[in-house]
């Protein structure tokens, strides 16, 4: 189709029709991103999050990632703004604004939210940011930022209180009398030190053959939800502190390989170390979703 020979009338139209395709096609992702994270589906991709789904392999930017996945949880919340972008009432930008403010905001209450919905109905986005603000007043300062500046360095931006910044002043002049240490230096400083520590904890935990099956008869084999501490030590060694899908080292959970629920045991041969996306996908996929 060569835009340049189309009539006024006939140009006018399809515009407004690709409009409201567009929309309707923003509303679909949104529904599919919110069945994406009920199922936890990504977890078989090796993703331990919506978020490092729809950045890695969605190829979104960070910012319109989480924008779509703020928004997603919004629409999950309140089935009826479907029918308000279908209408365009509620543009799925706007949804995004909304979302991400109530979510700085902390605000929890429904019925707040309702009159926040309803007040941002057929506004453009500079007006829907204006009423967010006569809302809410100005936005919260963002606690944390990561940003990649080069191949080898990231940019962390984060708001701390002046009684932390005057500690950490402090602990530089104390760390370093003979320079003043950039932040960066003491950060890195001090996290080599905690996992100096944290490594020899897992290093004083030593067993002959850990992953061999145990005797019958044995404390290990019996059947119980209950995970030894002696147990948890030797899988949190082996897994090297993440999960032992994905790697991450966020929200890690023992997980029973055989599930308890189906006769499994609290042995070290049937216990893993996972994030809680790849324990919920496993669950999922052995006794299927409640909700």
């Amino acid at each position: 189709m060569e835009i340049k020979k189309l009539n006024d009338k006939i140009l006018l139209k399809s515009v407004k029709d690709f409009v409201r395709k567009e929309r309707n096609l923003g509303l679909v992702i949104l529904k599919y991103l919110c069945e994406i994270e009920r199922r936890k589906c990504y977890a078989d991709l090796g993703y331990s999050s919506l978020f490092l789904y729809c950045t890695k392999e969605l190829l979104y930017s960070e910012a319109d990632a989480y924008k779509r996945i703020e928004a997603a949880k919004l629409l999950k919340e309140f089935p009826h703004l479907e029918e308000k972008i279908e209408s365009g009432k509620i543009t799925t930008t706007n949804l995004s604004l909304l979302a991400g403010s109530f979510k700085k905001n902390d605000v929890k209450d429904k019925n707040k939210k309702i009159e926040v919905i309803n007040a941002i109905e057929n506004k453009s986005k500079t007006e829907v940011q204006k009423s967010l603000l006569n809302f809410f007043g100005d936005e919260p300062p963002k606690k944390e930022t990561v940003k990649q500046v080069n191949q080898k360095e990231i940019r962390l931006s984060l708001t701390i209180s002046e009684d932390l910044l005057k500690k950490i002043n402090k602990l530089k002049s104390l760390k370093n009398r003979s320079k003043i240490l950039e932040t960066a230096e003491l950060l890195e400083i001090l996290v080599d030190e905690e996992l100096t520590k944290e490594e020899k904890k897992l290093e004083r935990v030593t067993v002959a053959a850990p992953l061999l099956v145990p005797e019958k008869g044995s404390a290990q084999n019996n059947k119980t939800r209950y995970i030894s501490s002696t147990v948890k030590k030797l899988i949190w060694k082996r897994a090297k502190g993440s999960c032992e899908i994905c790697k991450s080292p966020h929200f890690l959970q023992y997980d029973h390989i055989k599930p308890y629920a189906l006769g499994g045991d609290s042995s070290i041969n049937n216990i893993q170390l996972l994030c809680s996306t790849h324990n919920q996908r496993r669950a999922i996929k052995t006794f299927g979703i409640k909700n």
